[in-house]
């Protein structure tokens, strides 16, 4: 967004605010740098707003709509939002919706036609790799034509400190079948080494590196190697990843890449909600096991949990949700690989799915009108 407008508007200031989120990692401010943006902070350090100067405007692009009301309230601005769903309707000036399902939930809501639009996924625009497939082999080793399995833990520590011990048991076996196909464990940027590290020697994972992990123990000699920094790239050469629900889905799927998504509800109680669940404390009696029965029913009374799935509206990619063991994972993985056809399958599906790109330039230049307008 900040590349798209800044092509637009050239001499804008533009802020990065990270607004409270219960799915955030907490790292992202750490990660604002590489935005472009002039300057990066937390909402709670609103001593860092500019309230003067020419037009303003806040655009929300996730986290919680009211503090983004809150801070467009403080610098007397108007509020845009991207969103799925309807809500703060009276405090936002214009929303951009995904796609013509997000569009029918506005229009159910009452809400006038030319208050919301349709702009496509912006995640999808964010999915770009700096090098070709031939340069990321090289880079990591790997043989030309070599099959890559890619195990995606996910990018918050309730995530990758129980994906990360599991997916190397499902690794260990799926290559016990297909003992040629390398096995990558792609980072998010947000993994902290010294959790990561914890919760492999807690699980009795073996693993080489002190201060960083380089590769994790599959067993029997063969190991999978950790990737810092080159997640998409990595993807690139995959074959089949295997992952846990999240924006990683929607980036397999926008690069074509048959992926299966594992949601495994044992430690359900610790999963990020919305609303009222997600806030209640953990330590209060009785909360954990109420929290983890929510989420076993609402887990068996949604149709799909993997995002590229919500979209279709149909099972494209496998999706394997419950309690289960790592040999339930490592057999369909074995299936999948097996099936050249399936995998081509997916591969269309997911290109029908998400080849269509633009939603960022699209919003940049509604908000580059805005500011050709007279002030308000």
């Amino acid at each position: 967004m900040v590349r798209e407008i800044r092509s637009r508007i050239w001499n804008c200031r533009i802020s990065v605010v990270i607004l409270p989120c219960q799915y955030a990692s907490g790292e992202e401010l750490a990660l604002c740098g590489e935005t472009g943006a002039d300057r990066c902070f937390r909402i709670g350090d609103m001593s860092a707003v500019e309230t003067s100067g020419g037009k303003k405007l806040v655009l929300r692009l996730g986290g919680d709509l009211f503090f983004a009301a809150c801070l467009a309230k403080k610098i007397g601005a108007p509020m845009w939002a991207y969103s799925g769903r309807p809500g703060w309707n009276r405090l936002v000036e214009r929303f951009f919706v995904p796609d013509g399902d997000a569009a029918r939930r506005f229009a159910i809501s009452g809400l006038p036609k030319g208050k919301y639009e349709a702009i496509g996924h912006l995640a999808l625009d964010s999915v770009a790799v700096n090098e070709s497939e031939e340069e990321t082999r090289e880079i990591l080793g790997l043989q030309p034509g070599e099959p890559v399995i890619s195990c995606l833990t996910g990018s918050r520590p309730v995530e990758y400190c129980n994906a990360a011990p599991f997916l190397a048991r499902v690794a260990s076996l799926v290559t016990q079948k297909f003992p040629d196909h390398r096995v990558l464990f792609p980072l998010a940027p947000t993994v902290r080494d010294d959790l990561l590290q914890q919760a492999l020697d807690e699980a009795g994972i073996e693993r080489i590196g002190t201060s960083r992990v380089h590769s994790i123990g599959l067993g029997e000699g063969r190991w999978g190697t950790v990737v810092r920094g080159r997640s998409l790239e990595s993807l690139v050469c995959s074959k089949l990843a295997i992952a846990v629900p999240g924006t990683n889905n929607l980036q397999a799927a926008a690069l074509y890449v048959p992926f299966i998504m594992i949601l495994p509800l044992d430690k359900a109680d610790e999963f990020p909600l919305d609303g009222l669940p997600g806030l209640l404390p953990l330590w209060l009696p009785g909360v954990r096991k109420l929290k983890k029965d929510y989420i076993v029913r609402l887990n068996e009374r949604t149709d799909f949990v993997s995002l590229p799935n919500k979209m279709a509206k149909k099972m494209i990619a496998p999706e394997i949700r419950g309690f289960f063991k790592a040999e339930d994972v490592a057999a369909k993985a074995v299936s999948l690989l097996g099936d050249e056809a399936e995998l081509k399958r997916i591969q269309r599906a997911f290109w029908e799915l998400t080849h269509e790109r633009g939603a960022s330039a699209a919003l940049a230049s509604r908000i580059a009108d805005w500011a050709k307008g007279p002030p308000k």
